[in-house]
């Protein structure tokens, strides 16, 4: 199994619901608790993108990969082999997934070897699936040989359907907004405000990605 990991690199610029469309949604005047409503749309924001295992608005992040079969400090092989040593592990495979899509570009794709030494892997030995949210590797094209067997790629990618709130579905941000005021209302209640509401679950289930999936 391929271990992996992810890492926020730059988080969007805006959220995809405004603080004056939650404040109409859930009916609230004046603006003594704007800071409030404001941190909790953020909130809204987050549960609803680990839920639905996607990005919302513009954000980049890094995946980071050990190579297939990469063990922990116990030793696997008592004997002496001569060889790259992705052949003893098994190497990265020609695809891989990338989670929290939609993914729109691959910035930069950098590879460790034994020495820790680093190397930009060039965008001319693969390309994305858009459809799949997956790097696949071009025919012919095969992975750096000796690259070391923990954390030995880095994959830097652009996710998120857009920069603008527009390009967010509106179903995800109408249960945002459902969130927010089950959120403001049940403010003091920490047990029940975790919860998704009903409805803003049922929104989001057509965009939910399943499986096992890096979320």
């Amino acid at each position: 199994m391929l271990r992996q990991s992810l890492a926020l690199v730059t988080p969007p610029a805006s959220e995809p619901v405004s603080l004056s469309e939650a404040k109409a949604w859930a009916r609230i005047d004046g603006s003594d608790d704007d800071a409030t409503l404001t941190a909790l749309i953020t909130a809204a924001r987050l549960a609803a993108e680990q839920y639905l295992r996607r990005s919302l608005i513009t954000q980049t992040w890094k995946l980071t990969l050990d190579l297939c079969g990469a063990r922990g400090s116990e030793p696997w092989w008592d004997g002496v082999v001569d060889g790259p040593l992705n052949s003893l592990y098994g190497g990265l495979p020609n695809t891989i997934p990338l989670p929290r899509g939609p993914v729109s570009a691959i910035s930069s794709v950098v590879t460790y070897d034994l020495d820790n030494s680093s190397a930009t892997y060039s965008a001319s030995n693969y390309r994305l699936d858009n459809s799949g949210d997956r790097l696949i590797l071009n025919y012919g094209a095969i992975w750096p040989a000796n690259i070391r067997p923990k954390a030995g790629c880095e994959i830097t990618y652009t996710a998120g359907y857009g920069s603008a709130a527009t390009a967010v579905p509106q179903p995800i941000k109408q249960g945002i907004l459902i969130h927010v005021a089950s959120l403001y209302e049940q403010r003091g209640n920490c047990e029940d405000a975790m919860a998704l509401p009903p409805g803003t679950a049922m929104l989001y289930s057509p965009y939910r990605i399943m499986g096992d999936r890096l979320g």
